[in-house]
């Protein structure tokens, strides 16, 4: 199964052997039907499913005798959802495939999958899958592209070519970043010290990243502050160099009237001249390999030290030669550390990780870590940045308008919108285009930094903007919050309209008065299926006419669509006796605008908001074929309610589940869900009774939804106008 056309025509071609009839469509279980027509009801042996939910169950009912399910997929799994247990009575078998548990220690079936996936490369079963390739500076823009669901093939990020960094010094830090550099793919490295391996911590960590990883790590006693010494170091590595990391440092601190040329020299040789010979040599034999010139430098470089004059114009120095590069379009990267924790040179020399070093605290190393792996990131090209963390840390309050503009900016970002300013304070973030992705990234950000839980990515769609804003200036919420209680429910869930509206009171009512245009007088916009039309309340404010809309009230009647259209046109005229007429639809009110249109000839001009007279019965149609499957609507309704004895019991169970978060009683709630059933059972019977003579204008999105294979590009419009 594949879900577009263009899925369909890259199976084809990768396998000439399949034709139309092989492939169904996943985007629904009619897949289903068409697969037991093609097997003339058997069904088939074998299923490699990574669909969820309806069509997993879909999958599971195609099953033959005997045959087997393999689920790839992880929703249903890490949801736990059910199985129906009578599938089993087919001698059916069901495999949950969970690659990561071939990885555990002490199992066999790991070597056993990998010889067959190397024999399928070499005989040419096991092919390479369609790739979409990024760099490994643009996973943020993968994550983007593979949450649209559009892509055919995997997602991959390029790992650089097998190269060869360099590191100077054993000191533990240059461990550890030997580790991070082994566990991200770097698999050939040269360790450069004057004295090798002394302690048994090294050996030990070296030995383990060789044996674990597969490393080659070699230990070079050549002086980088020497020419010659760097030079042989360089033009004498077998593999393309494609990245160094100078880590060395001396310190030979005291009081500037006490500093004497010698000390400056000791601590300006290893920052100063082994950094120019790297630079000078890497141009010569590695300057096209090269992603990667990082130095170590200090926050006593750029902020300055009592006591560090030297050390500070030894950083400085580096930081120089780096800039410098930038400036030829080398790589280059100067960091001027804090004080770095856990193993660095203050814990060895002064204490702890919580000794205070120039009003900075130790920067952990996990930290240290995590910002190297920003810094190379970045897509902006700065030669030198900056990483401490203050001992005494400021503390803003909730109020700080700072942290307002931070929490919207970044959730700006994530929707990719460049200037936060322009986001409406009562839009809500689905009409922002919200993504999955980026539901769990604001899902993560607000429970991380606000501590509030959402429940689902329902609410978090249904978050407005102003009330992000709140969530940050409001100093009176409490931090442990959760906006899934039950008072925060009811504003969340309403954030958008008024619910209110669901059961209008007044049958026209004026949006806007505006000077009259010179065609029309009026504009009349008719409700969709809620009965109401404050969703477009935004919009006619901003047009140039006076603008009406039409509500369905209990006086409206329900028994055809010409009917209601007959009702409104009575009340129209009693607004507008003139008989030019200007009338915009959405959604449902397109059955009712058409109708309009017909009975009254003199309309001018009908608009059309991403709607048309057959787009609800196009939607019902849909949800029909799927609960037309009595096996399907059994394993779907939640056993409460299949086991109530009629409709009305039904209803009455949901209505008084939504009186619980809703502020609305039971009585209206049922009436409103009867009066949306009603209006969907006459979409689907209208049947137009001749074409339409006036002019139409159809507004509607440009991308395709999941019905554009069942309704036409025009909506069907063609047929009628």
């Amino acid at each position: 199964t594949v879900s577009s056309i263009e899925k369909r025509e890259y199976l084809k071609k990768l396998f000439p052997r399949l034709n139309d009839e092989h492939i169904a469509n996943s985007r629904h279980t009619t897949f289903e039907q068409h697969i037991r027509f093609i097997t003339k009801g058997k069904g088939v042996d074998i299923v490699l499913n990574s669909l969820a939910e309806d069509k997993l169950q879909a999958s599971v009912r195609l099953l033959a005798q005997h045959g087997r399910l393999l689920e790839i997929g992880k929703f249903d799994l890490s949801q736990n959802n059910p199985l129906r247990m009578g599938i089993f009575l087919k001698n059916t078998t069901f495999h949950g495939i969970l690659l990561d548990s071939l990885f555990e220690n002490a199992n066999d079936d790991w070597l056993r999958v990998h010889q067959l996936v190397e024999q399928g490369i070499q005989n040419g079963i096991v092919r390479p899958s369609q790739s979409n390739v990024f760099n490994a500076n643009e996973i943020e823009q993968a994550f983007r592209f593979m949450s649209q669901e559009k892509h055919m093939g995997k997602v991959v990020i390029k790992v650089y070519d097998e190269s060869l960094p360099l590191i100077r010094t054993i000191r533990k830090t240059c461990l550890e970043l030997t580790e991070w550099l082994v566990e991200r793919g770097a698999r050939n490295l040269i360790l450069c010290s004057r004295s090798g391996i002394r302690t048994g911590y090294q050996l030990k960590k070296i030995t383990y990243l060789e044996t674990f990883f597969e490393a080659k790590i070699s230990i070079s006693k050549l002086n980088i502050t020497n020419e010659k010494e760097c030079e042989e170091l360089i033009s004498q590595c077998t593999l393309p160099i494609g990245g160094i990391f100078h880590l060395a440092a001396v310190l030979q601190d005291g009081l500037f009237e006490n500093l004497t040329t010698d000390l400056f020299d000791q601590v300006a040789d290893i920052k100063y001249n082994g950094t120019k010979n790297l630079d000078k040599y890497t141009r010569i034999y590695s300057q096209k390999t090269l992603d990667y010139f990082v130095v170590f430098s200090s926050i006593s470089c750029g902020r300055g030290n009592a006591g560090q004059t030297n050390y500070g114009y030894a950083n400085s120095t580096m930081e120089r030669i780096c800039q410098q590069r930038q400036k030829d379009g080398l790589p280059a990267l100067a960091i001027q550390w804090g004080a770095i924790g856990d193993v660095g040179m203050v814990i060895e020399n002064l204490g702890s990780n919580d000794t205070i070093v120039g009003g900075t605290l130790p920067q952990r190393m996990a930290s240290c870590l995590e910002t190297i792996d920003y810094f190379l990131q970045q897509s902006t090209n700065i030669p030198v940045v900056l990483s401490y963390v203050l001992a005494e840390k400021s503390q803003k309050t909730s109020g700080s308008s700072t942290i307002s503009i931070s929490l919207i900016e970044t959730i700006a970002n994530i929707l990719g919108i460049s200037d936060a300013s322009t986001m409406s304070s009562d839009g809500i973030l689905a009409d922002l285009d919200l993504d999955s992705l980026g539901s769990v990234e604001i899902k993560q950000l607000l429970g991380q930094k606000y501590s509030i839980s959402l429940a689902n990515s329902k609410e978090i769609q249904q978050l407005t903007i102003k009330r992000l804003k709140e969530i940050d200036s409001s100093s009176s919420v409490p931090a442990t919050t959760a906006i899934n209680n039950t008072e925060t429910k009811k504003s969340s869930s309403i954030s958008s309209f008024d619910l209110s509206q669901l059961l209008p009171k007044d049958l026209i009512v004026l949006l806007n008065e505006k000077v009259k245009s010179n065609k029309y007088h009026h504009l009349f916009l008719i409700h969709p299926i809620e009965g109401h039309v404050e969703m477009l309340k935004e919009l006619s404010q901003l047009l140039p006419i006076t603008v009406f809309r039409i509500q369905s009230t209990n006086d409206v009647p329900n028994t055809s669509i010409e009917d209601i259209a007959a009702y409104y046109i009575k009340k129209i005229i009693e607004i507008q006796l003139t008989r030019t007429y200007l009338i915009d639809r959405y959604s449902f009110g397109a059955c009712i605008a058409v109708e309009i249109a017909l009975q009254l000839p003199s309309i001018t001009q009908l608009l059309l908001l991403d709607s048309s007279h057959s787009y609800v019965v196009t939607h019902t149609k849909q949800y029909r074929t799927k609960f037309d499957e009595p096996k399907y609507a059994e394993a779907a309704i939640l056993s409460d309610l299949a086991n109530l004895p009629s409709y009305d019991t039904c209803l009455l169970f949901a209505a008084e589940i939504l009186n619980k978060t809703i502020n609305i009683v039971v009585d209206n709630i049922i009436l409103i869900a009867k009066r949306f059933h009603n209006k969907l059972l006459l979409a689907e019977k209208y049947i137009l009774s001749n074409k339409i003579q006036c002019h139409t204008i159809l507004f509607r999105v440009q991308t395709s939804s999941e019905y554009s294979e069942t309704i036409r590009d025009d909506y069907g419009m063609s047929i009628i106008c």
